[in-house]
């Protein structure tokens, strides 16, 4: 089902859709069970761990559970969240003659660059790719720059490709008062907690963090930095920390389970996405954790950039301060005035949460989701 952050997501927006009296049924490797409470009906596509075969051996019993779906239940819809390892979803959608909508959360090429693959399987996923956005019905970009990238890039009709925006549940992330939040993650109330939740990737500048806290620490005292979260990025983090001396005020959690995330977010008095400059060569992104953070009614600090639509929310709604990117000094001084003012804090929080329930809530998502099923099949 992907990763914790796109789970919340996909399930979310699905039960909202059974929420609204349509029937929704998924279907997703069994990586794992999915353990909250829903009324979606899962089926579970088995993976068999054979070595050297078993991504053929998956891939095909993903096939023939998408073609017996589509066969015996006929949906008016195929709605699918892009991978850029298949393309058998759209394939088997248009042998079938159902009308398939895309979800785009970032361009493959983004995420192909960055890894160390040969020029032949590059192609064959970027080949992909193409097909799979030329053969869909609708494309549902999570941010406006991932729309514009892939009109640029595969001019498409303009009128197929929409911009819905990701949506959290703030009834998902409860709000726990800081002081019992802080003991329940094993820190004193008296602390003042900088957090950052996050799968680590090289554009999200912790190590600015890492880098500021000296004079955070100079300004302010009884200040803990809380890293949450882990990657194939960021073993290093940890030995940077100790190197600034800075060590023992920094808790590097590793993954936490997401049920128990909200203990964490409610813990911090300040949280943090200090983006370095190069999330701006990404086609775009849309912030999660941003969002979970305005659920907890977290004041945010943020680095300036045009390609995650929540930043710039944050500085036109006041709900946070920004900064240029890889700034450690400006990091620092916003993290002080910030810390200092509790009131301040208070009233960018209130105006986060606000935000997410009348703006940004997966109810809102959905319903514009809807909204463009119907008139895709209407068009129909």
């Amino acid at each position: 089902m992907g990763s914790p952050g796109s789970v919340r997501h996909i399930m979310e927006v699905a039960d909202n859709m059974v929420g609204f009296g349509h029937e929704v049924r998924m279907l997703v490797p069994r990586f794992g069970k999915y353990q909250d409470p829903t009324q979606v009906k899962i089926n579970y596509v088995p993976l068999i761990n054979i070595r050297f075969v078993r991504a053929i051996i998956s891939e095909f019993l993903f096939v023939f559970y998408i073609a017996g779906l589509l066969l015996f239940w006929r949906p008016k819809i195929v709605y699918w969240r892009q991978s850029y390892l298949t393309i058998f979803p759209v394939l088997l959608s248009q042998l079938f003659r159902n009308k398939i909508v895309t979800e785009v959360n970032g361009l493959t090429i983004d995420e192909v660059e960055s890894e160390d693959i040969s020029y032949l399987r590059k192609n064959v996923v970027l080949g992909f790719e193409k097909y799979n956005y030329k053969r869909s019905d609708i494309l549902i970009c999570v941010a406006p720059q991932i729309r514009d990238r892939i009109l640029e890039h595969y001019h498409l009709d303009t009128e197929k490709v929409k911009v819905i925006l990701n949506g959290v549940n703030s009834e998902r992330m409860p709000l726990v008062e800081i002081p019992e939040a802080k003991k329940e993650i094993g820190l004193s109330p008296k602390d003042l907690v900088v957090g950052f939740v996050g799968h680590f990737f090289p554009w999200d500048g912790i190590e600015f963090l890492i880098e500021a806290a000296p004079q955070v620490l100079e300004k302010v005292k009884n200040v803990k930095f809380v890293i949450v979260g882990s990657g194939k990025w960021g073993d290093h983090l940890p030995g940077l920390a100790r190197e600034k001396g800075v060590g023992d005020h920094f808790v590097f959690t590793g993954r936490v389970p997401w049920e128990k995330l909200y203990n964490y977010v409610n813990a911090f008095d300040v949280a943090t996405a200090p983006y370095s400059q190069a999330i701006n060569s990404q086609s775009g992104r849309s912030s999660l954790k941003i969002l979970e953070y305005f659920a907890c009614k977290k004041p945010v600090i943020a680095s300036k950039t045009e390609v995650i639509p929540e930043i710039i929310d944050i500085e036109n709604k006041k709900l946070g301060l920004i900064i240029p990117a890889e700034d450690a000094e400006k990091l620092a001084e916003a993290l002080i005035n910030l810390l200092k003012d509790k009131k301040l804090r208070q009233k960018m929080g209130e105006g986060g949460r606000e935000y997410v329930q009348q703006e940004r809530s997966c109810k809102i998502v959905t319903e514009k989701t809807l909204t463009l099923i119907d008139q895709l099949l209407k068009d129909k």
